[in-house]
């Protein structure tokens, strides 16, 4: 396990999702200043909110490949670089030194380029440089692309260089145990059934609805990896710090395979 911070920006924090390519430069701004406090090597994978989810949607793209409309993959891939954009200025006004990566760059599809994405451990850990990727639409061979989620990002990154934090940052506190009492899931152990994770309306303890659901998807396949997984409210940036520090105080740990 390397010292590395492995952290998912949600749509939900970055843009207001319910106000088409509309940048939550506030949110934004105020995790800028956070990471730039912390003193270890920082990798960051955003969503898309309301600019690239606002056109997949409006194109019909998924994650499966598929020939989508062609004039769609453009919009869609050109609204993350501008969100994108606009993540990475904020994090050079704040005094770091981010590096926009495109998920094209390290990746095949959905499968990881072992060797770029340890390219990437070796600019945060060598040069105090923050890999800033995102979610996008990538080229499946032939006709067809496909939606890479910033959520998958985390699991293909993850799995290869084994960061010794894994953090989502969502607009929620972390799991609930119940959505209308707003009580928090403090531990979530993924539990399996002959090899295979439980249903999420069958994971004991928890409630978990919507986008949610793909983050602690990719959660728990951290987690059987040897890592713990923590989401917190990104719109309080200090603890997107305090989880990069190991320190949860309001958040959701999923606790990694073998960790009793």
């Amino acid at each position: 396990m390397q010292k590395l911070a492995l952290v998912k920006l949600g749509g939900s924090v970055i843009t207001f999702k319910d106000k088409a390519l509309t940048a939550n430069t506030g949110a934004i701004d105020g995790i800028s200043g956070a990471l730039v406090q912390l003193d270890m090597p920082v990798i960051v994978v955003h969503g898309g909110g309301s600019f690239g989810h606002h056109w997949s949607v409006q194109y019909d793209m998924h994650t499966k490949p598929a020939p989508y409309d062609p004039h769609g993959v453009a919009v869609v891939h050109e609204s993350m670089i501008a969100l994108n954009q606009i993540i990475v200025n904020s994090m050079i006004k704040a005094g770091a030194n981010p590096y926009a990566v495109a998920p094209c760059m390290f990746t095949t599809g959905h499968k990881a380029i072992a060797a770029k994405v340890r390219q990437l451990y070796e600019m945060a850990k060598a040069n105090n440089v923050i890999p800033v990727t995102f979610g996008d639409v990538v080229h499946m061979g032939g006709r067809k692309y496909s939606i890479l989620s910033g959520d998958a990002l985390m699991s293909i990154i993850a799995k290869v260089l084994k960061p010794s934090r894994v953090i989502f940052a969502t607009n929620v506190d972390g799991i609930y145990r119940d959505m209308k009492t707003r009580e928090l899931v403090q531990e979530l152990k993924s539990a399996r059934r002959n090899g295979d994770p439980v249903e999420f309306s069958k994971t004991a303890g928890a409630d978990v609805t919507g986008g949610m659901q793909r983050k602690v998807r990719e959660a728990f396949k951290i987690a059987s990896m040897g890592m713990d997984v923590v989401l917190v409210n990104g719109l309080y940036p200090e603890r997107i710090v305090q989880a990069a520090h190991g320190e949860v105080q309001t958040g959701t740990v999923v606790v990694k395979k073998g960790r009793k």
